[in-house]
């Protein structure tokens, strides 16, 4: 197997970036209502707040009568360093008018969130990226502190906590979720593997020379790293490593269908050249179980249809709120 040919191995990566970007919900919360999308009162802002000068207490802009700081609309333009969309000073300035009407909002209600609940929520923050080292490093390049960090992941959560209190009724059914646990199947099936090895030649001729030296007793990883032109597999006796089925050529696919294990099969033709291929372990179809694997989205789905609807009245008493601009 060779080059972008290679079987696809089985494998988990971990995504630290992606971990940021979903703890930190609330700038998508409010950028969702609007204040990115050139909106009128996003335009308002615009044009009525060029970036002050002033120290970061500097009181920029009043949310129906509620001080905005500097040094919170910079806060905000740090965040967002964190994705690939960084925001602008007058983005930012509008997000944070938003995020203090949704802090109004929850005040009204009653609704808070616990320091306990912030340690979980960081706790797996730092969890998909490795550690606090990696949280530090990261939050360090664009200049925050694990204090900002954590006020950040309170006001995510203040969101969520909201969102519930607001739209109750806004859930993912159990009759949805079996729904979407059969359409899904097939992908939520971790596929049959092999762990493979294999020597590929240029020829067939050569194939079966090396057919013949395997069963007169010659090891498979010296003879893979005397004979195989895939340098990268021979230089590890011949060992690929886990792959699919479904990621490999329909050839050696239905080789590996009459395959046993510890035995040799080939030459076959396939991709530039003739494998002789041995499987050494084998892993069969596992259905997950349900309904584990559909419950992070089952919970993802509830809290993206509340999300939507607590943008939508944002966006109403964003257009209701008296917002000066100036200390």
């Amino acid at each position: 197997m060779t080059g972008s040919a290679r079987g696809t191995k089985v494998s988990f990566i971990r995504s630290g970036a992606l971990a940021l970007l979903c703890a930190a919900a609330l700038v998508g919360l409010v950028l969702a209502s609007g204040c990115a999308a050139g909106g009128d009162h996003g335009a308002a802002t615009a044009n009525a707040s060029p970036q002050p000068s002033g120290g970061p207490s500097v009181v920029v802009a009043r949310v129906n009568g509620d001080p905005v700081s500097r040094s919170e609309v910079e806060h905000a333009i740090s965040f967002s360093r964190l994705s690939a969309k960084a925001l602008t000073y007058r983005q930012a300035l509008e997000a944070t008018i938003r995020r203090h009407l949704l802090g109004a909002e929850a005040g009204r209600l009653g609704v808070t969130v616990a320091e306990s609940d912030v340690d979980a929520r960081l706790a797996q923050v730092t969890t998909s990226l490795g550690g606090s080292a990696a949280l530090q490093q990261s939050l360090a390049a664009v200049g925050l502190t694990l204090a900002d960090y954590r006020d950040e992941l309170r006001a995510g959560l203040l969101a969520e906590r909201l969102g519930s209190r607001k739209f109750p009724a806004a859930v993912v059914s159990g009759h949805e979720v079996a729904a979407f646990y059969r359409s899904q199947r097939a992908q939520l099936t971790t596929p049959a593997a092999v762990r493979l090895a294999e020597i590929v030649v240029k020829t067939q001729s050569l194939g079966q020379a090396v057919v013949d030296r395997l069963h007169k007793g010659y090891g498979f990883a010296e003879v893979a790293r005397a004979y195989s032109m895939d340098r990268e597999s021979a230089d590890a006796g011949g060992v690929v490593g886990w792959v699919t089925a479904s990621s490999l050529p329909p050839q050696l696919t239905r080789a590996l269908a009459r395959a046993r294990l510890g035995l040799v099969v080939g030459p076959i033709q396939a991709m530039g050249g003739w494998h002789v291929l041995k499987v050494l372990d084998a892993a069969r179809a596992t259905p997950s179980r349900w309904p584990s694997p559909v419950r992070p989205s089952w919970r993802s789905s509830s809290w993206e249809r509340r999300a939507a609807l607590l943008a939508g009245w944002l966006a109403s008493a964003r257009a209701a709120a008296h917002v000066t601009h100036g200390s």
